[in-house]
C-alpha cells in the first residue's frame, strides 16, 4: 500500500513539472514570433533592479525530492549559437524543455517483491525447523516406546495417548520431586556460615551424621510451620488490675453453632444468623465471661461475619484457622495454647474431631442446620449463667456431666423445670402444713367466729 501511494505521488509530481515546462516553452515561442526579430532580445526575463538571483524551484527540477524523482543531470558542453537555439525552438518548441524526469520506483518495486520472498524463506526455515524437531521428538518417542502409530483406530490411539501422558506426567513428577529432595538435603544439610565464611557451631557439630540431623531438624521445622498453630500463645496475658478480668473463659465455634453457611441462586454464599444470638451474647458477654471465637474458618471469611454479628463488641478475641493444629485432615483446636487456666475454660463445639486434644473442657452441642425455630441458645445461655453464678473453681466436672447427653441445653432445661416443679410442690406442702396447724387454734383468737 505504501509503495502504491508513493508511485501515485511521483507520477502526479512529474506530470505537473512537464505541464509547467511545456507552458513556459510555448510562451517563449509566442514572444519570439511576436517580436519579429531574428535574435532573442537581451535581458529577457530581467527585473528592473537587475537580473534575477533567486531561481524558482519549478525552473530547477533537480531540487525535487531525490527519493521520488530521478532527474538526469545535463552534460556540460559548449552552448550553441543564438540562431540555432531560435530555429530549434520554432521547429520543435516542446523539445527545448528540460528532459522529462524519470520516475525511479525500482527500489520500492524490488522491496515489494522481496517481501514475499523473505516471508517464503522464513516460512520454509520454520517448516524445516518444525520438521526437524518433529523428527527428534519422534525418535525419542520411538526410543522410549511412546510413539503412536497413525494406522491404528481412534480408540486405540486415545488409549495409547492416555498411557503416554500418564507416563510423561509420572516422569516429570518423580523427576521434580527427586530434584527438590536433593536440593533440600544439600541446602539444609550443610553447616551455616557467618559473614566472614566461618562455620557456625550448632548442636550437631562434630557428629558424623550431622548433615542428616540438620536435614531432619529442617523437616520438622517446615512441618510445624504448616501443621502447628501460628504462635505458641494464642491469647495475651489476662487483664491486670484495676481492669476487670472475667473468671471464666468461654470459647465458641462460630460455624454451625452461632451462624450457618448457606448458598442460593438469588443471594449466593452467605451466613444465616441463629435465633436468639443477640440474647445469648448479652448474657455471656463481658464482664460475665471472656468470650473467644475459635473457628476453623479462614480469617478472610469469618472476620467480616463476626463484625456484623457482634456490633457491640461483646466478643473479646477472635481466633481463626491459622491458630488451629492440622491433624489427619482436620483442624483441631488446642486449648493448651490459650494462655488460660484450663479449669476455668469452657469450649462449645459440635465436632468431636475439633476438640480431641481437650475433651474434658468441651460442652458438646448439636449441630445447627439453619432451623429458624430453634431456641437452644436461650437454654444454653441459662446453663452458662448458672455456672457463672455458682462460682465453681473447676468447671470440667460439670461440663463432663452435661456432655454425656445429646443436647446438654435441652437436658438442663428439663432439669430446671423439674427443680422448679419440686420447689413449687415443696412450697405448697409447706403452706398447707402451716394452715392445718393454725386451724386448730383459730377459735381461740379473739373476735373470730366459730365455724358452724
Amino acid at each position: 500500500m505504501a509503495t502504491t501511494r508513493f508511485i501515485h505521488f511521483s507520477t502526479a509530481t512529474s506530470s505537473r513539472l512537464l505541464f509547467q515546462q511545456r507552458v513556459g516553452a510555448l510562451s517563449r515561442s509566442c514572444r519570439l514570433f511576436a517580436s519579429g526579430s531574428d535574435e532573442r532580445p537581451k535581458g529577457f526575463f530581467s527585473a528592473v533592479h537587475g537580473d534575477r538571483v533567486v531561481q524558482s524551484p519549478f525552473d530547477n527540477p533537480r531540487r525535487m525530492n531525490a527519493t521520488t524523482v530521478k532527474i538526469e543531470k545535463p552534460s556540460e558542453s559548449v552552448p550553441p549559437a543564438q540562431k540555432e537555439v531560435e530555429a530549434e525552438s520554432v521547429a520543435q518548441p516542446i523539445k527545448e524543455t528540460v528532459r522529462e524526469p524519470v520516475v525511479d520506483s525500482t527500489p520500492y518495486v524490488e522491496e515489494a517483491k522481496s517481501e514475499p520472498i523473505a516471508a517464503a524463506a522464513t516460512y520454509a526455515a520454520a517448516a524445516s525447523s518444525a520438521a526437524e524437531n518433529q523428527g527428534i521428538t519422534r525418535k525419542l518417542s520411538e526410543r522410549f516406546g511412546l510413539h503412536i502409530d497413525e494406522n491404528l483406530s481412534e480408540d486405540e490411539k486415545k488409549r495409547q495417548k492416555a498411557t503416554r501422558n500418564t507416563m510423561l506426567g509420572a516422569f516429570f513428577v518423580f523427576g521434580g520431586s527427586l530434584s527438590g529432595f536433593i536440593w533440600f538435603c544439600l541446602h539444609y544439610g550443610r553447616a551455616q556460615r557467618d559473614e566472614a565464611g566461618n562455620i557456625i557451631e550448632d548442636e550437631f557439630s562434630g557428629s558424623y551424621f550431622a548433615p542428616f540431623y540438620r536435614v531432619m531438624k529442617a523437616y520438622h521445622e517446615w512441618r510445624d510451620y504448616v501443621v502447628e498453630p501460628s504462635r505458641k500463645l494464642l491469647l495475651p496475658d489476662p487483664l491486670p488490675a484495676p481492669y476487670l478480668q472475667p473468671k471464666y473463659t468461654l470459647v465458641i465455634e462460630m460455624k454451625n453453632v452461632l451462624v450457618n453457611p448457606e448458598w442460593s441462586y438469588k443471594d449466593g454464599h452467605r451466613f444465616k444468623k441463629r435465633p436468639a444470638l443477640d440474647y445469648f451474647l448479652d448474657i455471656v458477654g463481658y464482664p460475665n465471661f471472656e468470650v473467644v471465637i475459635y473457628t476453623s474458618e479462614s480469617g478472610m471469611t469469618a472476620d467480616p461475619v463476626m463484625h456484623s454479628v457482634d456490633p457491640k463488641q461483646r466478643i473479646m478475641y477472635k481466633l481463626y484457622r491459622d491458630c488451629t493444629k492440622y491433624m489427619k485432615g482436620h483442624h483441631v483446636k488446642d486449648l493448651s495454647r490459650l494462655n488460660r487456666d484450663l479449669s476455668k475454660v469452657i469450649y462449645i463445639d459440635f465436632d468431636p474431631q475439633s476438640f480431641q486434644l481437650n475433651p474434658e473442657n468441651v460442652l458438646r452441642v448439636p449441630k445447627w442446620e439453619g432451623d429458624m425455630n430453634d431456641t437452644s441458645l436461650v437454654d444454653l445461655a441459662e446453663l452458662l449463667k448458672t455456672i457463672h453464678l455458682s462460682d465453681v473453681e473447676d468447671v470440667r466436672p460439670t461440663l463432663q456431666y452435661y456432655s454425656q447427653f445429646d443436647d446438654p441445653a435441652k437436658e438442663f432445661r428439663n432439669r430446671a423445670l423439674y427443680v422448679a416443679q419440686q420447689e413449687q410442690k415443696r412450697k405448697e406442702e409447706s403452706t398447707g402444713q402451716n394452715q392445718g396447724f393454725m386451724s386448730k387454734y383459730s377459735g381461740w383468737i379473739p373476735g373470730r367466729r366459730h365455724r358452724v
